[in-house]
């Protein structure tokens, strides 16, 4: 699953929120990181995680919204990495979401809008 593409990236879309909530991102060979986000908008999310992951690299994101449901399951780009001051994990990665199921894009603006 997880395959390098040259895709253009754009700056995010939409309003975004501070939202702290447990996200798995699984790699090549079922390689799982556990984090925490950061902020969520309906087009990615920014999280802290324990390792680098390469800019580029189409992943399986999974996050734990705190609505009470199943997580969202998503394919999503790694698109931006920051290192912590001292340059030790963690590490925050933004993620842009490939074409997000309409279920998944209504509970993401659920907890950003409300409705």
């Amino acid at each position: 699953m997880a395959e390098i593409r040259t895709v253009p990236i754009e700056r995010r879309k939409g309003e975004r929120i501070p939202l702290r909530c447990p996200v798995e991102v699984e790699a090549a060979g079922g390689n799982v990181l556990r984090g925490q986000t950061i902020n969520l908008s309906v087009s990615g999310t920014l999280v802290s995680l324990p390792a680098e992951i390469p800019l580029g690299m189409l992943l399986r994101v999974r996050l734990h919204l705190p609505d009470g449901r199943p997580p969202l399951e998503l394919e999503a780009l790694a698109t931006r990495q920051e290192r912590s001051p001292g340059g030790s994990p963690p590490v925050r990665i933004g993620f842009h979401f490939m074409v997000p199921p309409a279920e998944a894009v209504q509970r993401i603006r659920t907890l950003i809008y409300g409705t």
